[in-house]
């Protein structure tokens, strides 16, 4: 059985509405325990991301937290997987792109879910593959 990022979603993605003040989506990330949260648009597609890095610059550049999540995290150059995309291409797409979350959508570009690299790390096939490589790769295995 092939890996899908389907299969890599673990909760339904948590989402706040275009001009949603970033302060109020900080409370909501933390209350779910979770680390970002999709920008969705009038229509519930989603739009954008913010998340805990996107917070974190926020603060650094002294921005002001009641600005919308639009304005201080990924808005309109949204990264996302299909629902069927292999584990590989998701795991590749986030580390070419420097992120920590993907959104997954269906072939509409419906929102399906969230991946988190905590996700992929947390897999058990991904994890016992990157304990065998490491071995391998200290020479365990001559």
């Amino acid at each position: 059985m092939m890996l899908t990022s389907e299969n890599l979603i673990k909760k339904p993605p948590i989402t706040v509405k275009l001009g949603t003040r970033a302060i109020d989506a900080v409370k909501i990330m933390y209350n779910n325990n979770i680390g970002s949260v999709v920008i969705v648009d009038e229509k519930g597609m989603p739009v954008g991301i913010f998340t805990e890095r996107d917070l974190m610059r926020a603060i650094a550049c002294n921005k002001d937290l009641n600005d919308s999540v639009e304005k201080l995290g990924t808005y309109g150059k949204l990264i996302t997987v299909k629902k069927n995309s292999p584990i590989g291409e998701v795991a590749e797409k986030m580390v070419k792109n420097n992120i920590r979350h993907v959104v997954v959508v269906d072939c509409e570009g419906k929102l399906v879910g969230v991946i988190s690299m905590r996700d992929i790390i947390n897999e058990e096939h991904v994890l016992n593959f990157l304990i065998k490589s490491v071995t391998e790769w200290e020479g365990g295995t001559d």
